[in-house]
C-alpha cells in the first residue's frame, strides 16, 4: 500500500457522478488476475489516496472480491476504482 499527497493527480469524482459506463464490464480483468485499485480521502483539505494490490476474483454492481495477502475480500466499488 501507499499513501501520497494528490496534488498532481485528478481528484476523485463523487459517488453521484458515476455513470453506467463506470460500472459496465471491463473485458481484460480475468480470474486470478493481479490488478491495483485506489482509494481517495480528504485528509486535512488535501487529497490523499491509498492503492492496494490484490488477485482479482470477480465483482458485481456493488463489490470488488479480490484475494488479498492469501485473503478473500470485498471492497465497496463506490470507494474502490482500478487503479493503473
Amino acid at each position: 500500500m501507499s499513501t501520497a499527497n494528490a496534488e498532481d493527480a485528478h481528484a476523485p469524482r463523487s459517488s453521484s457522478a458515476f455513470t453506467r459506463d463506470d460500472f459496465a464490464a471491463v473485458p481484460y480483468l480475468r480470474h486470478n488476475q493481479s490488478i491495483s485499485l485506489i482509494h481517495w480521502t480528504r485528509v486535512d483539505g488535501d487529497w490523499r489516496y491509498v492503492t492496494i494490490l490484490g488477485e482479482y476474483l470477480h465483482r458485481d454492481e456493488r463489490y470488488w472480491y479480490l484475494r488479498i495477502n492469501g485473503l478473500n475480500t470485498r471492497l465497496d466499488r463506490t470507494e474502490w476504482a482500478i487503479f493503473s
